[in-house]
């Protein structure tokens, strides 16, 4: 068994926001809203198309009743799948980190809280499905993130170690999984929402793809997850 470098997937692996803003601006359209700027939605865009609807309604001082929401979120899924990879790219680097880290003897994983299947049909339309040992998603366990459960499970369907593996992600949900799991976290502060919570809980953050590599990985399993909120830029 090896260790496992656990990715997030939207903000993290991929810039999926102008795509699920796009999704959400369709939804908005049916409702006879006016279309959010992806500037306002990308803040939200790692949070699930509920979020994104609630955050919407409010900005445009609106309520949405739980029929509604249903309605909504069943024609935001169907636009976003036939649209799912439209302008979404890997970020800058990502590719490179990916290789490095496999030519180290690490595997790859997935953990998101997108559905399942979502997250399989963009990472193959993105040409990168193949890399991943696994890809689990909201509802490929009993419970998903931030319970620990979602990352566990996730590493030992890639045939991991939990005391080998590191969590990557751009959200406060990301690192609390990491620190619920007992696996060191790392912050990408590039993503949708690195916020302060994030940031003081993190074992490192990072400010693009080039500081994540082997040596990063084993300073961080080595002080099983090493000083909280950690900045790269100053030697940490």
């Amino acid at each position: 068994m090896t260790g496992i470098a656990v990715f997030d997937l939207d903000g993290t692996l991929v810039d999926t926001a102008p795509d699920l803003a796009a999704s959400l601006n369709h939804c908005l359209a049916a409702a006879g809203m006016a279309p959010m700027p992806l500037e306002v939605v990308r803040p939200h865009a790692g949070h699930g198309a509920k979020v994104m609807l609630q955050e919407a309604y409010r900005h445009d001082g609106r309520t949405l009743d739980e029929a509604e929401m249903a309605e909504q979120v069943t024609r935001f899924i169907a636009h976003y799948q036939d649209h799912i990879a439209v302008h979404s790219r890997l970020f800058p680097g990502v590719r490179e980190s990916m290789d490095r880290l496999e030519a180290s003897g690490m595997r790859l994983a997935i953990c998101t809280n997108k559905y399942e299947r979502l997250a399989g049909l963009l990472l193959t339309e993105l040409a990168v499905a193949h890399r991943f040992a696994a890809i689990c998603g909201a509802d490929t366990f009993a419970r998903r993130k931030p319970d620990p459960l979602h990352l566990r499970e996730t590493i030992a369907r890639a045939g991991g170690r939990m005391e080998t593996s590191v969590m990557i992600g751009d959200t406060v949900t990301d690192i609390d999984t990491a620190v619920a799991a007992r696996v060191p976290s790392v912050l990408v502060d590039f993503g949708y929402a690195p916020d302060a919570a994030a940031r003081s809980r993190a074992s490192v953050i990072i400010q693009d793809y080039e500081a994540l590599d082997i040596a990063l990985v084993n300073r961080l399993v080595a002080t099983a997850g090493g000083g909280t909120g950690t900045d790269t830029r100053n030697g940490g």
